[in-house]
């Protein structure tokens, strides 16, 4: 949707300038919209779209290492937070990914951030940031090099996270329901 159309939709909206926060997917536009449109509130950057950015980079370089999209099962292991992985699946999923560097180093990062998004508290998270987006300016990979200044062009939005607690999850869910 445009801003055009967004505005139209909800100008009737009474109480816009009540709105302490926003929870949105990572688009310019809307957050554009939203700046304008509910000028008090603080936009959060929703969660689990920052931890989804890599995912298509992981699956990318899986299928130019196997040649293939058919391994569900690297794929599966690959986005999976090592978190909750068994023992026997991460020591599977790790031997393969020794043997593959720039695989593994995108691995590492997705789980980097996972970690993050682990953090308790605003400064804890904002220190956190800083460490993590500084470490990625030394990468060789293009793709890290690319998701490092999207963070940080991100980055009130992100941190912002950790001030409210507040996800798209809820949205989310309504949204597959209606859709299934």
């Amino acid at each position: 949707k445009s801003q055009a159309d967004l505005e139209m939709a909800l100008h009737k909206i009474s109480g816009r300038e009540n709105v302490e926060y926003v929870t949105m997917d990572m688009c310019d536009p809307y957050r554009n919209f939203v700046n304008s449109f509910f000028p008090q509130a603080k936009i959060v950057a929703d969660k689990f779209h920052i931890i989804r950015l890599l995912s298509p980079i992981l699956m990318k370089k899986r299928k130019e290492i196997t040649g293939s999209r058919a391994d569900a099962r690297a794929k599966g292991l690959l986005l999976m937070s090592s978190k909750k992985l068994g023992y026997f699946e991460r020591l599977a999923l790790y031997r393969f990914l020794e043997r593959f560097p720039e695989l593994h180093e995108i691995y590492s990062w997705k789980e980097r951030i996972h970690r993050f998004y682990r953090i308790k508290g605003y400064y804890k998270a904002y220190t956190a940031f800083k460490q993590l987006t500084f470490e990625m300016a030394f990468s060789e990979l293009p793709e890290i090099k690319s998701l490092r200044n999207t963070l940080l062009k991100w980055k009130e939005e992100i941190l912002n996270y950790f001030a409210s607690q507040l996800t798209n999850a809820r949205l989310e869910g309504f949204n597959n329901k209606a859709k299934g």
